[in-house]
């Protein structure tokens, strides 16, 4: 007779005590409380919770950590937990768990639940069929206004929510929309396709995630149907999905600004941060040594006024934070498809006046600062022109940059900023001590 470990039993009774604890709270809530557990710990507790429970919890998770949780489930009652989700969630996790397990899991559900996952993950995950869920609810044309009712009554049990409903011919190409308003006043005999809203608005299950994002916002829809290459439907892409695609997008485009990968998370292994990060902070090095390299040129004039080395950082810094203020405008405009190329001239000239404004301001505002604490005018004018230069140049880079990098292929939230940066490093450091060397015999004086 196998014995069971004091250890076992204690996790046991603390997973069970954590399952009794939130099995009550809002899934978010209860998503937070199991992120802060081991994976091991967590996979028990969601084994003690109703899997429809433990479902909606894990949907609220960061997706590879819920796959974790999973894959440290047994695999019976992971596949339970699985079958009770939202398909896109359920796809979601499923891709990224090994292929073993995956295989696993799908055999274990049932051939529906199968067939959907199987479905959904033939679209591109960053695709509208990669985000839609299958549960849609479509009717046929043929139909009556009286089995509608009771189809709709029928299905309010299985799904989770209905946004609208859908008319669909015998091949399920979507032809059509109900009204509510319609369908309760219709007589009972009478087709739904006499009484359907028709040139419903759909999208592509090929369009891109972001694209279809900014398609709801614009829009206003609750919820979109998918259609495949022949019109048919094949699902439905809800608000909540829409929102889920900003943030991640967002959070992917801050993460890139900083060379950091767009899939890393909190809870990465170290290997995987190192390999996405390393490239870019090659990259960044390699700039630095152009930056540095415009300092060792002028080395004579740093070594005959050493004060330029209290103002290098002054002037690198403005311009660097200059362009990046340019630069997110930029970066934000093509995000949200409210920017392009025939743009570009206008928003250089505009960052070109705006560089040079608030290069006038910065600039006067060190020259008296310089003045003040070094009794030097020109050594004022000298850091303040070179700050008016490299504002102007930081501002209409910053707002260039992007649009370049995007037009040689690269995504601008990754590339640009290092760039960018090398501009006002460059630009700053060169302008202030050419202009130094300019002015040397008044500055030495």
């Amino acid at each position: 007779m196998e014995s069971t470990s004091p250890q076992t039993n204690t996790a046991q009774d603390e997973a069970h005590q954590i399952a009794a604890r939130i099995e009550e709270i809002p899934s978010a809530e209860a998503a937070a409380i199991l992120a802060n557990l081991s994976h091991e710990l967590a996979a028990l507790v969601c084994e003690y919770l109703d899997p429809n429970t433990a479902g909606k919890i894990l949907s609220q998770m960061d997706v590879q950590l819920a796959a974790a949780i999973i894959s440290d489930m047994e695999p019976p009652e992971a596949s339970v937990v699985l079958s009770a989700m939202n398909p896109d969630d359920r796809v979601d996790i499923l891709g990224h768990v090994t292929s073993p397990l995956h295989d696993q899991l799908v055999s274990e559900m049932t051939a529906k639940d199968a067939a959907d996952v199987l479905h959904l993950e033939q679209y591109p995950p960053d695709t509208a069929g990669g985000i839609m869920t299958t549960e849609v609810t479509a009717l046929g044309e043929n139909l009556t206004v009286e089995q509608a009712i009771a189809e709709l009554r029928r299905l309010n049990e299985e799904l989770e929510q209905m946004f609208y409903v859908y008319v669909v011919d015998v091949r399920r190409h979507l032809i059509g929309v109900l009204s509510m308003r319609d369908l309760i006043f219709a007589r009972p005999d009478t087709v739904l396709s006499r009484i359907m809203r028709p040139n419903v608005f759909s999208v592509p299950a090929t369009m891109d995630q972001e694209q279809v994002a900014r398609v709801m916002r614009d829009t206003g829809y609750l919820a979109v149907p998918v259609v495949d290459d022949h019109h048919r439907l094949v699902g439905l892409i809800t608000l909540d999905d829409a929102v889920e695609v900003i943030e991640e997008e967002a959070t992917e485009d801050v993460q890139k600004m900083f060379g950091a990968g767009a899939e890393e998370r909190l809870n990465s292994p170290w290997q995987y941060s190192f390999r996405k990060r390393v490239w870019w902070l090659e990259v960044n090095l390699a700039t630095a040594f152009l930056a540095g390299s415009v300092v060792g040129y002028f080395q004579d004039t740093l070594s005959r006024l050493a004060i330029l080395g209290v103002y290098m950082p002054i002037v690198a810094g403005m311009g660097g934070n200059a362009s990046a203020q340019a630069m997110s405008v930029s970066i934000r405009g093509l995000a949200v498809g409210k920017v392009n190329r025939r743009m570009l001239w206008e928003v250089i000239y505009r960052e070109l006046l705006v560089g040079l404004l608030t290069g006038i301001a910065i600039g006067l505002t060190t020259a008296i600062v310089a003045v003040l604490w070094q009794h030097s005018p020109m050594l004022g004018l000298v850091v303040g022109l070179a700050l008016v230069i490299n504002h102007i140049l930081a501002c209409t880079s910053g707002a260039a940059i992007p649009f370049i990098m995007k037009k040689l292929g690269y995504d601008p939230a990754q590339s640009a900023t290092i760039f960018a940066t090398t501009v006002t490093d460059v630009a700053g450091f060169f302008a202030l001590f050419a202009l130094a060397s300019l002015f040397m015999r008044y500055l030495l004086n």
